[in-house]
């Protein structure tokens, strides 16, 4: 699915040529899920725990490899050291692999026929519907020239003023006091046009949110239907 070819792109995400904006293509898709009493359309977010797990892994064989270094030395004191950074080794490494094979599969930007969460967030972000006015473009230049790299986000104007965090707040406020969420769209591993406008489709059309919670808002998804008929 080429999501830069059919959905349109905001002026803000585009490059001086006219041409869709983006850092890095994403590979990851949408799926149904249900985690924590809740079922909805999950956006997941990058691998940012399983690029974790890799350091934990070679941090681990590091230490492991001192270890065999140190134990063949003569003093005491550096047998006793190996031994040390051996079981620290063993100990990363098992907890890099377990953390390759249990990784979370329910991270990410859930959207339910009651809202939105942002579940990689701690504790995770909710926002209902009904306090979502609008969704905005947003775009962080990391300096004055247009060829400057830049940030997108998926900004959320609500009508009143929901919970975000602290966290989620000093993002938000760089953008005016308007905007109550800015989701960063580089942390999800879906194309963010998707997401802008499935974010904006759903929002616009109450009628169809009941579908979040089965398999058909995942075919709109895939088939890029998020524009109303013209």
């Amino acid at each position: 699915m080429d999501a830069m070819e059919t959905l349109p792109c905001p002026k803000v995400w585009r490059r001086p040529d006219g041409t869709p904006r983006q850092e890095s293509t994403p590979s990851g898709m949408v799926c149904t899920v249900a985690a924590h009493g809740e079922t909805g359309l999950l956006f997941p977010s990058r691998g940012t725990r399983r690029a974790a797990a890799f350091v934990l892994v070679g941090v681990g064989l590091v230490l492991a490899l001192l270890s065999g270094f140190l134990v063949t030395a003569e003093p005491v004191i550096a047998v006793v050291g190996g031994v040390v950074l051996g079981l620290l080794g063993v100990l990363l490494i098992a907890a890099g692999l377990f953390a390759l094979r249990h990784r979370p599969l329910t991270t990410g930007l859930l959207m339910t026929p009651e809202g939105v969460a942002l579940t990689w967030l701690r504790p995770a972000v909710r926002l209902g519907w009904d306090d979502i006015h609008e969704i905005r473009p947003l775009v962080l230049r990391m300096g004055r020239s247009a060829q400057a790299p830049s940030r997108h986000y998926v900004g959320v104007v609500s009508r009143g003023k929901p919970d975000v965090g602290e966290r989620m707040r000093k993002v938000a406020v760089r953008f005016g006091p308007d905007v109550a969420c800015a989701v960063p769209v580089g942390s999800l591993d879906v194309d963010q046009l998707v997401v802008l406008h499935t974010l904006a489709y759903y929002r616009d059309h109450p009628e169809a949110r009941a579908e979040l919670a089965g398999d058909a808002a995942v075919l709109r998804v895939r088939e890029v239907r998020l524009r109303a008929p013209e």
